[in-house]
């Protein structure tokens, strides 16, 4: 995410957005550039798939079941998008730790254990003092199989 960081700095956020008070390596600006990043690259990346997936995946039959909620489709990417801004708060937290060189990931992506990381992430959600909250929302969907 350091590259990532290095380019938008040189090439939008110095010239553009911050003040010229404040200095690139500022933990503040790191946080809040690391979250707006975070936040549009993975906003696109649902969204593009999802997009995707909805035209060229999904069967379109299925609109019409009789167990189709209304707006089930609005309100899974309400959820889909509200869920992207919340987990991104632990991976900016990730992100802030490498740039400051207090963590363990890796440039080279065949020694990286972020999968492993993301992974914990999703499990510790689903132990059983936050299951109900941060699951109860997809327990209203229906799903086809």
């Amino acid at each position: 995410m350091d590259h990532v960081l290095d380019i938008a700095d040189r090439y939008i956020l110095t010239p553009y957005v911050y003040p010229a008070s404040w200095p690139e390596d500022g933990a503040l600006r790191q946080v809040i550039s690391l979250l707006v990043l975070t936040n549009m690259g993975a906003e696109l990346l649902y969204l593009g798939f999802a997009a995707f997936s909805f035209y060229y995946v999904f069967d379109h039959r299925l609109l019409k079941h009789p167990h189709f909620i209304e707006n089930q489709l609005q309100r899974e990417i309400r959820l889909g998008v509200t869920s992207i801004f919340w987990m991104s708060f632990p991976t900016v937290a990730l992100f802030f730790a490498e740039i400051r060189g207090y963590s363990k990931l890796y440039d080279n992506i065949t020694k990286s254990p972020s999968d492993m990381v993301i992974y914990w992430m999703h499990r510790v959600l689903h132990h059983k003092s936050l299951y109900k909250v941060s699951w109860r929302w997809t327990s209203k969907d229906i799903y086809f199989l």
